[in-house]
């Protein structure tokens, strides 16, 4: 569902876990108290959509929120994320000071604009969803990208990487996509890092070849579903995406 004025407030019933009141600037106050009479849950902004803060104090004030997501947004301070200790939901993006993980021990999604400054990821003990977008590296590997063990779903999109070196083994993961890397040419030993994956889609990565969908696919006993730049692959349990 896109998002829509429902009376005085902005919606989006396809925010997750729950549908999502819009924060706006010029009602901060009435969306203040609708997000704590309600018992909302899910909340976001974009300046598109009337969010012009340069911070997120008023987050303070609605601790029982779980789930946020701001985009387009250029914050100066996100201290006001650590009053919430129940955010298992979390995408912030792109400009915004550095974060600290480890005081959101509860998150179990999340969308990731890396910065080398960010700290506390591998700490998450509950993450089993990470989006990473605009992951930047001298050395075009994942070396210094932080991921945890726990997640089974991993996307990666516009990263600059050459291979998928770098990343740690990921006893649980089962889900792999990989968006618009134009740099990737290689996945390297997939079935070493990700023993247990069955859902794997290369899109839009032009430098990877047939032969290099075909190597992988035969490596990965458990794989269901695999796509691979436009080619549907055979795989052993003998189904297509």
């Amino acid at each position: 569902m896109p998002i829509e004025r429902a009376g005085r407030f902005l919606r989006w019933g396809d925010m997750r876990p729950s549908a999502g009141l819009g924060l706006e600037s010029a009602q901060l106050e009435e969306c203040i108290q609708e997000i704590s009479r309600s018992r909302i849950t899910s909340v976001f902004g974009n300046p598109g959509f009337g969010f012009h803060e340069s911070n997120l104090d008023l987050l303070a004030r609605v601790p029982h929120v779980t789930a946020v997501w701001f985009w387009d947004v250029a914050l100066k301070n996100i201290d006001g994320l650590y009053s919430l200790h129940e955010l298992v939901d979390f995408g912030v993006h792109p400009k915004r000071p550095a974060i600290d993980f480890s005081k959101l021990p509860k998150l179990k999604r999340v969308v990731w604009e890396y910065k080398p400054q960010d700290a506390g990821m591998r700490s998450l003990e509950g993450l089993e969803m990470l989006h990473s977008v605009r992951y930047r590296d001298a050395s075009k590997t994942f070396s210094n990208l932080a991921v945890p063990p726990t997640i089974v779903e991993l996307e990666i999109a516009w990263a600059n990487v050459e291979t998928l070196d770098g990343l740690p083994r990921l006893p649980r993961l089962r889900r792999l996509e990989v968006h618009r890397c134009r740099n990737l040419r290689s996945l390297g030993a997939i079935d070493e890092l990700f023993p247990e994956l069955e859902h794997l889609v290369i899109a839009a990565c032009g430098r990877v070849e047939a032969q290099e969908g075909t190597r992988i696919v035969r490596q990965l006993s458990r794989l269901k579903h695999a796509y691979v730049n436009d080619h549907v692959l055979p795989t052993h349990s003998g189904t297509t995406p």
